[in-house]
């Protein structure tokens, strides 16, 4: 069953992140993620979806029907919030077999699905306990089973991990994965967490200022942004300022480099992306789109290494290698992995650690 949203446009009276003109599909069986920096609107879509507020333009349909009035109760929507919003004084079995009780499922049928519910998630053995007695993780299988035990029309996750530590976000994302697979419901995914996005979903909406900037599946998101800030959000990136020369070369502050095939125009400002991992250290600088420098930080991150490399005029790349690399003198931009993207109207994009946006091509 499809979530459709066509052209909404929502403002908060306190002048919060709203919407502006947005259109998404959250086609059945996908789940679609939703990620952007703080304040750009990604849960006013999931509040405006489940009915807690609504658009001041615009339509949301579920299935087909409109749903842009209809209150939340009458949507039929499984949601999980970040914190797991059990009943504490109801036993496991009581807080899955909730929903049914309102829906009046009859008792032998609500029990029958309880228990498939929370043999789901791992946790039949449980069905007696109080949330209390459970993990974090534990407590979140929970408030899926609840989510999913009266078959949903669709699922919204509203950050569900956000609480849990490493280990746990981990396992849950797998755990996710599997049950929304399994059921084959159409998902919305409202995530800070990159990995946790491009792990799970089908497709990733990046967002921004109230605006869905690109949305695609997590391996075309990563290789191949539609501007600066899609870029610079989404992975480590090194980003610089260019003009193309043609099709096979753009100038930038580090030279004249040779690029991957584009078909932006002779003349016109563009963004030069260059990803860590596609950088090559190399023995000698010798050579086309290779470049001599220095190590001026190195990480080790277990599997990897992260080294900042600058350059002779002063512009810091950042390149990653097998954590059994030694740092290198030089490094090779490999031209089909020197990308042209447009800059676009977004801004800089700018960030931390590896989002290096380097300073505009010299005349």
């Amino acid at each position: 069953m499809t979530v459709s949203l066509d052209r909404v446009s929502f403002t908060y009276s306190s002048g919060g992140a709203g919407l502006e003109d947005i259109s998404l599909d959250i086609r059945e069986g996908e789940l679609l993620a939703v990620i952007g920096p703080s304040g750009c609107g990604k849960s006013t879509i999931l509040k405006l979806i489940a009915g807690f507020l609504i658009p001041q333009s615009g339509r949301i349909t579920i299935g087909g029907e409109d749903m842009t009035q209809v209150p939340p109760r009458k949507r039929d929507l499984g949601i999980v919030f970040q914190n797991y919003a059990l009943f504490p004084h109801m036993t496991l079995a009581a807080n899955v077999g909730y929903a049914l009780k309102l829906r009046q499922v009859p008792a032998a049928e609500a029990g029958e699905r309880v228990r498939e519910a929370l043999g789901m998630v791992g946790l039949g053995h449980l069905a007696d306990r109080l949330p209390r007695s459970l993990s974090g993780g534990q407590q979140q299988r929970v408030a899926l089973a609840r989510a999913l035990v009266f078959r949903p029309r669709a699922l919204l996750l509203d950050e569900p991990l956000s609480a849990l530590d490493a280990t746990l976000r981990g396992e849950m994302r797998d755990e996710i994965a599997r049950l929304q697979r399994l059921h084959g419901i159409a998902t919305l995914h409202i995530t800070h967490d990159q990995e946790e996005a491009l792990s799970m979903a089908h497709r990733v909406a990046v967002m921004r200022d109230g605006r869905i900037l690109q949305v695609d599946t997590p391996e075309r998101l990563y290789a191949r942004p539609v501007s600066r800030a899609v870029a610079a959000f989404v992975g480590q990136a090194n980003l610089l300022d260019g003009v193309v020369i043609d099709p096979l070369n753009v100038r930038t502050p580090i030279g004249n480099l040779a690029c991957g095939a584009h078909a932006f125009p002779r003349g016109m400002a563009v963004t030069v992306l260059i990803r860590p991992e596609a950088i090559r250290p190399v023995e000698s600088a010798a050579g086309p789109n290779r470049f001599a420098g220095s190590i001026t930080r190195d990480r080790f991150l277990g599997a990897l290494r992260r080294f900042d490399f600058t350059l002779a005029n002063g512009v810091r790349l950042t390149l990653e290698t097998d954590r059994h690399v030694a740092p290198p003198g030089a490094i090779e931009l490999p031209p089909a992995a020197v990308q042209v993207i447009a800059t676009g109207q977004e801004g800089a994009g700018r960030s931390a650690e590896t989002k290096n946006v380097n300073p505009a091509v010299p005349a």
